[in-house]
């Protein structure tokens, strides 16, 4: 994004403020579904990424689906358009009440634990679900968005496979998916292949398929020198891997692929504090806005769009909170000075879909640029 437009918008609307542009986002889209052109698949966008109701309407009109993993995201799904069968529930650790409301929606719904298979039998008998499982496969760019270890609540072992098998049959349970995630932000396409290679190899034993689910996980670059995914080698490998299983659906549920990179939080600079040994630039926002770098000690580049050719130093950036919240260490940015405005970029994925109030600020805004529109919403 422009940062003369960017500089606009903060302008216009205040900081701190996210803001989206939909032309990227259909860009990303065209981008995967070219690559898997000539083969049967499915997108089914990962809400959790960002439930914006613009991004979601752009997503649907182009005809993707929805992935989510919350009865809440479910019902926002269903309220931004999109309809039941395009709908894939994937919770973890559901409360019945939760589970009822799925079904009773009429949402393609993914089981994860063997616990609830039973429950399922009893009161949908009949009803098709997937499955998600768990490979037992190491994957994601962070401990903690690994998620098909053995330690993982993530899918149903498949060391329990023995028993899976047991209750489908027991049970005459209408297993129409199958379902894997290793993880996000991952680094090569061939940790993705395993969770691949893994549900192609268990396919054949279940005669009523009708789709594997490879979830997502691509990965972009958010660092100097990081490189995209190479989705055109992941889709020739699931091309040669599904060459032996006509007939069945491909899905996939990209969610930081198709908005990270169409997203830019901004903030405006409090003050200019020098401490031993740093400079601090401290900014209207904290981690209660934008929670990547402190939860995941994810890198997202900063700029200061207000003074771009100023002379660079090295910067602390941290929050306002009573909290040792900080966005970047020593991060060589173009000289700051109070009231500038600072850019943080690839912030459309996993930013104001977890933001609170906390310290009882106020949530940031949310602005949309759609070609040469641009309005909060």
């Amino acid at each position: 994004m422009d940062i003369s437009l960017l500089s606009d918008i903060a302008r216009t609307y205040g900081t701190p403020a996210y803001v989206y542009d939909l032309q990227k986002v259909e860009e990303r889209y065209r981008l995967l579904e070219n690559r898997f052109h000539d083969l049967p698949l499915d997108i089914h966008y990962a809400v959790k990424a960002n439930a914006h109701p613009a991004v979601l309407q752009r997503l649907r009109e182009l005809g993707a689906g929805a992935d989510c993993v919350s009865i809440h995201e479910v019902k926002h799904a269903l309220q931004s358009g999109f309809e039941k069968h395009q709908i894939l529930y994937t919770p973890a650790c559901p409360s019945l009440d939760d589970l009822d409301e799925a079904f009773r929606l009429g949402v393609r719904v993914h089981i994860g634990a063997l616990e609830y298979l039973d429950y399922v039998a009893r009161n949908f008998p009949g009803r098709p679900i997937g499955l998600r499982l768990n490979p037992d496969i190491t994957g994601g760019g962070n401990e903690k968005i690994a998620t098909a270890h053995r330690r993982s609540k993530f899918g149903i072992p498949w060391t329990f496979s023995g028993r899976l098998m047991e209750l489908i049959e027991k049970y005459g349970l209408h297993v129409e998916g199958l379902h894997v995630h290793i993880g996000s932000d991952v680094k090569s396409w061939k940790d993705l292949a395993r969770g691949v290679d893994f549900l192609t190899d268990v396919a054949p034993a279940f005669p009523q398929l009708r789709y594997l689910d490879f979830g997502s996980g691509l990965k972009v670059p958010y660092r100097p020198g990081d490189k995209e995914m190479d989705v055109k080698a992941y889709a020739d490998h699931i091309r040669k891997r599904m060459s032996a299983l006509p007939g069945i659906r491909i899905k996939l549920e990209p969610g930081k692929f198709l908005t990270a990179q169409a997203g830019v939080f901004l903030m405006q600079v409090n003050v200019v504090k020098q401490i031993p040994g740093a400079l601090i630039a401290g900014v209207n926002t904290g981690f209660h806005h934008m929670l990547r770098p402190m939860y995941y000690d994810a890198y997202h580049h900063i700029e200061n769009i207000s003074n771009p050719g100023g002379e660079p130093e090295l910067y602390d950036v941290v929050g306002h909170l009573c909290e040792e919240d900080t966005f970047a260490r020593n991060r060589r940015i173009a000289g700051i000075r109070p009231g500038d405005i600072l850019a943080l970029r690839n912030a459309g994925a996993y930013g104001f879909v977890m933001a609170s109030r906390y310290n009882l600020h106020p949530l940031p805004k949310e602005i949309i640029i759609d070609g040469k529109k641009v309005y909060e919403q």
